[in-house]
Formats: C-alpha cells, structure tokens, sequence
C-alpha cells in the first residue's frame, strides 16, 4: 500500500522517503524542522527512489540503535524541542523506520547550529526550502498566537474625527450592501467601542491608536496593497488583453475587482415566458466570494499583489502567503475557518461581504458543481 501510495503520489509536503540514514543527521533534520512549521510530516528511511519508482530497500544494522540516534538528535539540534513518534515496520522482510514529525505549535522551528533565522525550513511543492524573511514573520505570529492586522501601524496618525469619518463610512457601505429592507433595518452605526473591541483600534499608554487594518479600511499607503486584475487571450499569459490594478480601501478593491471579472466573462441570456433571464458563465457568488476570501485571508506580510486572471478556459485567484497553521485544503472544502486577519473579517463580516464563518469555499463547489 505504502510503495503503492509513492509510485503514484511520490513524495509531497507531507512525506519524504531516504534509502539511509545519512552520516550527517543535518540532511534530514532540515526537513524534521520544516514539517514542524507546516502541516506535520513523515520522513521513511529504508525506501530507495529509482528514476520512475520507489522500492523498498530496508534498514541494515541495529535499528534500535538507529531509532535512539535519531530521537536523540531530534532532541538535541532542534528548537524549540520537537518530540517525534518513530515507529519500526516490517514490508517484505525488511525493516523501515518511520519518523512522524507533529505539526507544532511553538513556532517558528530551527536549528541551533544555524540559528533563530537562518536555521528555519519549510516544505514548498515536496521539497525542503530555507523560509525567507516574511515566512518567518508569519510563523512568529502563529507561535505566538497573534494577529498581523492588530499590530500597531506605527506610521499612521488618526483623530477623533477620522475615527468617526471611519465609522460612518462603515456604516453606509454596510447599508449599500444590504439586500433587503429587513437586513437594512439590522444595521446599526459603527462605534469607536467597536473599532476597539475588532481590533481595528487599540490601547497603546492610554492612548487610542490605529492598527494594520485601520490602514487596510481606509486604503492609507502604510500598509500598501492591492489587487492586479488581468484578462489574457487564449490560455496562457502570453497576450494581454485588459489589465487593471485597484489600490485603496479593501472594500472599494473588492467591488472593482468583481465587476471587473463581471465585464469580462461570458453572460448568457434567455427568455422564461416574456422574462429576460441572464446567467453568467461561473457563477457570481463564487467570483465574490473568492475575491472577498483573498483579501480576508491573505498574508500582509507579504507585499505581492493579489492576482485575478481571467483565461478562456478559467479563472485564478491568487492570493499571498501560505495556508494558515492549522489549515488545509481538505478542511477547507469541509468548511473549517482558520482566520489570518481576525480584525479584517470582523470588518468584513459588518460589511455584508463575510456571512458565516466556514460556509464560503462548499457553498463555491457547489455553485459551480450546479
């Protein structure tokens, strides 16, 4: 089953497989340290990768010996301290050792040799990559179980009356997006009480001062972002047939971007009795919801663009950072929310854009599966 598994899937950012334990234990300490800041992971020792396939190889020698070496090394080169699960199995008369790495929650995880910065690892497509500045910064904040868009934004300056202007500016972009008169009714004004209580606002030495997401609501170039919008020819990046980019307040980008993928896919009409009835080629609340998910859940550490391509044959949202700890792609089409910027989904949530946490991606699927 397992070699089974390999020959079809190969190796991935789950699992990694070695023919030995290498003389030098920092060969696969580097992915022991990378499994811990992702998803978790196992590395399987006793299996050889040929070019088309995986065979099993087997351990030769004391394997307890092997095991306690490799737990030992684990322990001592590793931090903050990661404790695996190494098991034995026996495949075909052969003996193969398998070191279950947990995904931690003391993040980030390095070695010691290399130090706090440049001993950090993470699995990107199947490999073992060095993380570069703004993966570990996102890692600092997952270990420390903080927020990016309830930091300080020490670079902005606000008053009373901007705090307000905030507020009311809220309050009727709330109201815009309200589809009926009831939900309407449901609005109420935006208090500076709860600006603070999101995390929008904040208490620095009895002083009220703004976050990273007081800057993202009101578009303020201290935390500059975007969204680059481009429709292509065919179904590649090759020729360029409209391109926009939309800077400002996130709630404007959202807006600009979904009516630019609106003018730019097919639109089918029909008749029902004398009803006109038009119908898009993917349907629209997917596109909103998959723009509305970019901008909730993308890193803002990361200062890359958020990017809507439009080909012939598809649409691609891409938005920076990886999946928050936690996540995955499988729990994601099952509905589990794990948020990255809890001040900004509040927001966004006020503003009609969010409806409840965990339902966007299913409902998407089943959209587009309908």
């Amino acid at each position: 089953m397992l070699i089974n598994k390999l020959n079809k899937y190969g190796e991935n950012n789950n699992i990694e497989v070695k023919k030995e334990v290498p003389a030098e234990h920092k060969k696969y300490l580097k992915s022991v340290v990378a499994f811990a800041n992702g998803f978790g992971g196992k590395i399987i020792f006793g299996i050889e990768e040929k070019k088309d396939s995986f065979e099993i190889c087997g351990l030769s020698g004391d394997v307890f010996k092997i095991k306690d070496s490799i737990t030992n090394s684990i322990f001592s080169s590793i931090e903050p301290h990661i404790i695996p699960s190494i098991d034995l199995d026996t495949i075909e008369d052969k003996t193969i050792l398998i070191v279950n790495v947990p995904s931690g929650w003391d993040r980030p995880y390095h070695l010691k040799a290399e130090g706090e910065f440049d001993g950090v690892y993470v699995r990107v497509s199947g490999t073992t990559r060095k993380a570069d500045r703004n993966m570990i910064k996102e890692l600092m904040f997952e270990g420390s179980n903080r927020y990016f868009d309830k930091m300080i934004c020490p670079e902005l300056e606000i008053s009373e009356n901007s705090i307000q202007n905030l507020c009311d500016t809220l309050y009727h972009k709330a109201l815009e997006n309200s589809k009926s008169q009831f939900e309407k009714d449901a609005v109420t004004p935006i208090t500076k009480q709860d600006l603070l209580s999101w995390g929008i606002l904040t208490q620095s030495n009895n002083h009220i001062v703004p976050t990273n997401a007081y800057a993202l609501l009101t578009g303020h170039p201290a935390l500059p972002n975007r969204i680059q919008c481009a429709l292509f020819k065919d179904t590649d990046t090759t020729e360029v047939i409209d391109m926009k980019d939309y800077s400002g307040p996130i709630y404007e980008q959202i807006d600009f971007a979904y009516k630019f993928v609106l003018r730019n896919i097919r639109l089918h009409a029909s008749f029902e009795s004398l009803e006109r009835k038009e119908t898009y080629e993917i349907p629209v609340y997917a596109i909103r919801e998959l723009i509305v998910n970019s901008i909730a859940h993308r890193s803002y550490i990361d200062r890359n663009s958020i990017k809507i391509a439009i080909f012939d044959d598809r649409l691609e949202v891409t938005s920076p950072g990886k999946l928050v700890m936690g996540q995955t792609i499988e729990k994601m089409k099952q509905g589990n929310s794990n948020i990255r910027n809890e001040a900004t989904a509040y927001a966004l949530r006020y503003l009609k854009y969010i409806e409840n946490w965990g339902r966007g991606i299913p409902r998407i699927i089943k959209s587009i599966e309908e």
